[in-house]
């Protein structure tokens, strides 16, 4: 017999959601035990801590509940299919919104897949910023956006997990800091940083330096990762970011070198932003072909 419910899953994936059990009750009209209990018995299931719990900070998932809250979510998404009408074959277009510093890196090989998996189905390709993506999806123009999790709840929008991108630091290859295998946020702030500048994006970079407790000088802004990759190679500042190129070189051909921040700095969650309870049937291969592109 199956142990688990699905109704148990739910509860999961909206604490993972939301990072607390309070703000996922409230989000998906529950009491708050509820949510508090599903999370403990399958915890007890699985004999497996799925959130480290922080007080008055809600709740962090752990690496055994990321990966199952992935599962999760997968079988939720498959059972929500088997409640619809069977389709013999997905044809279409789906208007897809990209996050401007995501897309050159991951989608062509998402679309790839897609047009050997899928090949009625047609894709739009609305390139942008979180915050023109978000209001995009809302307003019904675009039927999902692949971009980050700022971690703001939108009542009009189900945040579909992708993969988890760790920030790193970028610097030109023959900095001091190069020869290092992690550099730590303190010694960045005691460089010019070069950030991007995009609405959410801006605020995650910094976020990081505040957890840190160190303030960076900001000395350039730019909305493009290429103009961003050529100012630190050449030696300009150094540089945050959570997407990377598979060649550490900038445009001009300068090199640079790419380090793991030093101590606890959590991933930075990519999503498919979709509507709430309006999601086109074509965005589960879409969703299915991003994770297995991305999540390795």
């Amino acid at each position: 017999m199956i142990q688990i419910s699905l109704r148990q899953l739910e509860y999961f994936v909206a604490a993972a959601r939301h990072g607390s059990a309070a703000r996922a009750a409230e989000a998906i009209h529950v009491s708050q035990p509820s949510i508090s209990k599903a999370i403990a018995d399958l915890e007890a299931q699985w004999g497996e801590a799925l959130f480290v719990r922080r007080h008055a900070r809600g709740l962090d998932l752990t690496a055994a509940g990321a990966a199952r809250s992935r599962e999760a979510m997968a079988l939720l998404e498959s059972a929500q299919a088997l409640q619809g009408p069977r389709s013999l074959a997905l044809a279409g277009v789906l208007r897809l919104g990209l996050l401007s510093t995501l897309g050159a890196r991951w989608v062509p090989a998402i679309l790839a897949r897609m047009r050997r998996q899928h090949p009625d189905i047609t894709l739009e390709l609305v390139e942008g910023d979180i915050a023109s993506l978000t209001r995009q999806v809302e307003r019904g123009e675009l039927d999902a956006a692949l971009q980050y999790d700022t971690g703001l709840a939108r009542p009009r929008l189900d945040l579909l997990p992708v993969a988890a991108l760790p920030p790193y630091v970028l610097l030109p290859q023959r900095h001091a800091l190069a020869g290092k295998a992690a550099v730590g946020l303190a010694e960045v702030a005691a460089h010019p940083l070069v950030l991007i500048g995009l609405p959410y994006s801006r605020e995650y970079f910094l976020s990081l330096f505040r957890e840190a407790g160190v303030t960076p000088l900001v000395a350039y802004e730019f909305a493009s990762i290429e103009m961003l990759r050529s100012m630190v190679a050449n030696g300009h500042g150094l540089g945050l970011l959570t997407t990377r190129p598979v060649v550490d070189r900038a445009h001009d051909g300068q090199r640079l070198a790419c380090r793991r921040i030093r101590g606890r700095v959590a991933p930075q969650p990519v999503v498919l932003a979709v509507p709430r309870g309006n999601a086109s049937p074509l965005l589960a291969p879409f969703l299915k072909a991003a994770r297995a592109v991305m999540a390795p």
